[in-house]
């Protein structure tokens, strides 16, 4: 994977609040509004950061869509960075093979810290770990389920079983799709039940059954 300088554009596409893990099992996880190389600062002085041989460290920064917002002036986008060396490049090189290409604006990306690594420097915190997953998806998704993707729990309880729910009536306002179509399109774009109740508000029970009726 070829990376540059950021340009203008680049720094200026995207926005969003940094998508802070604190404990392992965290995990963030949304539509890609904006994907783009950007030069490390160094941590004490605030300046581009540079390796010994001149060259820039540089670092991908993946911004999504999540429903984490907390005020009317924040739109929920949260930035992923990744750094363009070490695990964190070796785990989201992995996600992009598993993907197939090079992810895009549109696809749903998933980041979930797993642990921390060995501590070589004793000025910082060790580094933490990271595992990527990549979903193919299309741009403009958000606009389809008409709200942004959700973040993702670090970890769910347990739930009570319960006899699965039937798909609600496709009711929608006229020119509008209702959520079971949404639904289906969603499914067929290959996303996971969870992911799709979620976005739309519907039981997972009846993504399933939705689900079963595209592949029946």
């Amino acid at each position: 994977m070829t990376m540059n300088l950021s340009t203008l554009d680049d720094i200026l596409s995207g926005g969003g609040a940094t998508a802070k893990f604190e404990a392992p099992g965290e995990t963030y996880a949304g539509e890609i509004v904006d994907i783009a190389v950007r030069q490390v600062n160094d941590y004490d002085t605030g300046k581009p950061s540079f390796w010994d041989d001149g060259n820039p460290q540089e670092q991908i920064v993946v911004t999504i869509a999540t429903a984490d917002s907390t005020g009317p002036d924040d739109d929920g986008h949260r930035n992923v960075y990744i750094k363009g060396w070490g695990d964190q490049l070796k785990q989201f090189r992995q996600a992009a093979k598993a993907l197939g290409r090079n992810p895009r604006a549109g696809d749903i990306f998933t980041a979930t810290y797993t642990g921390d690594g060995e501590k070589k420097n004793a000025r910082f915190n060790a580094p933490k770990l990271f595992q990527y997953e990549i979903t193919a998806g299309s741009a403009g998704l958000s606009n389809l389920t008409d709200q942004p993707a959700t973040q993702a729990p670090a970890q769910q309880a347990p739930a009570t079983p319960a006899a699965p729910a039937a798909p609600a009536p496709d009711a929608a306002p006229a020119g509008e799709k209702s959520p079971n179509e949404k639904a289906r399109q969603l499914i067929e774009l290959g996303l996971d039940d969870n992911t799709i109740a979620a976005q739309l508000g519907l039981d997972i029970d009846v993504v399933g059954i939705l689900r079963q009726t595209l592949q029946g």
